[in-house]
């Protein structure tokens, strides 16, 4: 055989290889794979996981049902998941206070960081600071400035751990003396706002929205670096000079820590694409969120980074775990 046939004949050998799919994605999936949510039926995390299931269904060619498994702020269904057989067949969708969690519960029947792997990062949206209508104020450094000058207004509320971190890392950027007063819940609070029963509010933007809209409230920032377009006039943190306050809640998918490595990519890729598609876009939007979809390693890194930043912020807020 002749230096050119050998060539041609390797040539045609990688081509018919590459044509081939390769056999850890064609084994996935030959079965059905469960989505778990460890929070309510009818909740944001739980609409978000119910139109993300349908479309994977047809993308993927299997079944994608989701299972509320609600519970001690998500503990009980991601545990579920923690133990579950590690072969890329059972997920679950948390929010930020997965990470924030470790730091404020006394024992988790998990390790966080070590049971689980993250798959991707499905979807980002950000907290607003919220005022009265009336409040005399129009960004965060107006805000700092009125409560510094008015102790009648120098209370916050938030409703759950991951706004009461933020709420406190603002308040020590601007040298606040600020009592925090828990709410049961994002409507309860917002309603405080609007009745000015309390100095500001620190919640997420779906929440918020329309009481927004209504007039009754106004936001005065948002954090994360850019702009949302549901509040385009709201000035960002970043923009506030608080550069460390590009701090979203996030909509985030993990794995059993040993599933699978091409499985989890293979599922990265389809939920980054379900969730580009214009539809989906549109979809989370209306909840006030933005599509992510990074990589399965490129998370995984930001997981890390994310865990020591709350770890940080309830030391600095000086919040025992209970």
């Amino acid at each position: 055989m002749t230096v050119n046939s050998k060539r041609r004949a390797l040539m045609l050998a990688a081509a018919c290889a590459a044509s081939l799919p390769a056999v850890g994605l064609a084994a996935f999936p030959d079965r059905q794979i469960r989505l778990i949510v460890p929070y309510s039926a009818g909740g944001g995390t739980d609409a978000i996981a119910r139109h993300l299931a349908e479309r994977l269904r047809t993308r993927l060619g299997q079944s994608v049902i989701v299972e509320n498994k609600p519970g001690a702020d998500g503990i009980i269904g991601t545990d579920m998941v923690a133990r579950a057989e590690p072969d890329g067949y059972t997920y679950v969708l948390v929010v930020t206070s997965h990470l924030v969690n470790p730091y404020v519960k006394k024992k988790l029947p998990f390790d966080t960081l070590n049971d689980l792997i993250g798959v991707t990062r499905v979807a980002v949206s950000p907290m607003v600071f919220v005022v009265n209508a009336g409040f005399p104020a129009g960004n965060p450094r107006e805000l700092a400035e009125v409560v510094k000058k008015n102790p009648a207004r120098a209370t916050y509320g938030a409703s759950e751990n991951m706004t009461r971190l933020v709420g406190a890392m603002f308040n020590q950027r601007m040298s606040l003396d600020v009592t925090y007063v828990p709410y049961k819940g994002g409507a309860p609070l917002v309603t405080d706002v609007a009745g000015d029963n309390i100095g500001f509010g620190v919640t997420t933007l779906l929440t918020a929205q329309p009481l927004i809209a209504a007039g009754k409230i106004k936001p005065v920032g948002i954090t994360g670096g850019q702009r949302s377009p549901l509040l385009p006039d709201t000035a960002t943190m970043v923009e506030s000079g608080l550069s460390d306050m590009e701090i979203y809640i996030s909509y985030s998918l993990y794995a059993p820590a040993k599933s699978p490595r091409d499985t989890l990519e293979r599922m990265q890729a389809e939920v980054s694409a379900a969730i580009h598609a214009p539809d989906m876009v549109d979809i989370l939007a209306a909840q006030a969120a933005t599509p992510v979809g990074n990589g399965v390693a490129q998370f995984n890194q930001e997981v890390v980074k994310e865990a020591r930043l709350w770890q940080r912020l309830v030391k600095e807020a000086g919040i025992e775990p209970e």
